[in-house]
């Protein structure tokens, strides 16, 4: 009698997962969507996705503001404070690399930030890469 209990409840379990696990996506054509219709090589998540408000050079490394759109479920702060290094990766349209003097204000940006933040506002970081996109 134990071991009917013991293999009706590792068939459930097993029946259970199977179900749980067949729901997941199979297909990756709709992952990238709102990034594809922006043409963009960055990926969907990022901390700071938006335009450059503000870009100042100083001793070699250039401060920006970037604002993001609008609030986004893909962009971990709505504005941030970003410090771009010579040593930080800038992809642009192409997929080709980029040097951080071609950067201009009011350019679209999507970044990834080494830093803190403060809540899920704002954040402040230094650019571990950059992408630019597409002008809106």
């Amino acid at each position: 009698m134990n071991n009917r209990h013991i293999t009706q409840t590792l068939l459930t379990i097993l029946l259970v997962s199977i179900v749980f696990l067949s729901g997941c996506r199979s297909s990756s054509a709709t992952e990238n969507t709102g990034t594809e219709n922006n043409r963009s090589l960055a990926p969907q998540r990022v901390d700071i996705r938006g335009q450059i408000v503000m870009l100042r050079y100083h001793e070699g490394q250039y401060v920006m503001e970037v604002e993001g759109r609008a609030p986004s479920p893909n962009s971990r702060y709505n504005r941030a404070y970003v410090l771009v290094l010579p040593t930080t990766e800038i992809t642009g349209l192409d997929g080709q690399s980029v040097n951080m003097n071609e950067l201009t204000q009011g350019q679209n940006v999507a970044v990834l930030l080494r830093g803190q933040g403060e809540g899920d506002f704002v954040g402040m970081g230094v650019a571990r890469k950059m992408w630019l996109e597409e002008f809106y």
